[in-house]
């Protein structure tokens, strides 16, 4: 007699087989899969822009000193600059009165008359303002009352140029000469434009000399001061 075998189990086995195979599982394991991925890829990119980030603070704190610091020198650089073209533009200036009062001088002296000797002096003077008046003040009903105090004004500084002349005068008059000299200068408008006075300041004879017939001609030195108006 032959045995019949039955496998009770075959339908189980096929049935786990195809839960196995079931393409719906697949798909969210592999999702699951992607998620944590993109999870742990966030996280690591997350920790990464805070790093990056703390260290773009720490460069622009850096940055900002630098530039405050190359700004505070360049304003002390541009100080000292500015100074020095004031200073330059100052010399200029008084470099300016000069040239012209030379050109006006030459034109000014008679052939009789022989300069030496030109020296200009600069001098810097500072100027106590004029104090104000400190009298009582009377109010509406005829009552005094004491003055206020008068506001103290910061003195100014002047410039003062002297322009020396020293020369000699050789003629048969020569102090006429020197004063004739010196009255052409009071007289010429565009020299004296900027000239406060000018004066005669000292005048002495000096030895001749000879004309060209050999006849002692009589000279005088003399020394003249013209004083400029002040500048601020």
């Amino acid at each position: 007699m032959k045995a019949i075998t039955l496998n009770l189990l075959a339908e189980e086995r096929l049935a786990e087989e195809a839960k196995a195979r079931d393409p719906l599982k697949t798909v969210v394991a592999i999702g699951a899969g992607l998620l944590m991925v993109t999870v742990l890829t966030g996280s690591v990119v997350y920790m990464s822009a805070g790093q990056r980030k703390a260290e773009a603070g720490g460069l622009k704190g850096r940055y900002d000193a630098l530039v405050a610091a190359e700004a505070s020198g360049h304003a002390t650089e541009f100080k000292a600059m500015k100074s020095l073209a004031d200073d330059v533009v100052a010399i200029n200036r008084s470099r300016a009165l000069l040239a012209p009062q030379m050109a006006l001088l030459k034109d000014l002296i008679p052939d009789s008359v022989q300069l030496t000797r030109i020296n200009f002096a600069v001098s810097i003077e500072s100027k106590e303002p004029a104090g104000g008046g400190g009298g009582d003040e009377v109010d509406a009903a005829g009552k005094k009352e004491p003055a206020k105090p008068a506001r103290v004004a910061k003195p100014k500084t002047v410039q003062r140029v002297t322009l020396q002349l020293d020369g000699r005068a050789v003629s048969n008059r020569p102090e006429i000469e020197v004063d004739d000299f010196l009255q052409t200068l009071r007289s010429s408008t565009n020299f004296m434009e900027r000239v406060e006075q000018a004066v005669l300041r000292s005048i002495a004879r000096a030895p001749g000399a000879a004309d060209a017939s050999g006849a002692a001609v009589p000279a005088a030195q003399f020394v003249i001061e013209c004083r400029y108006k002040e500048q601020q």
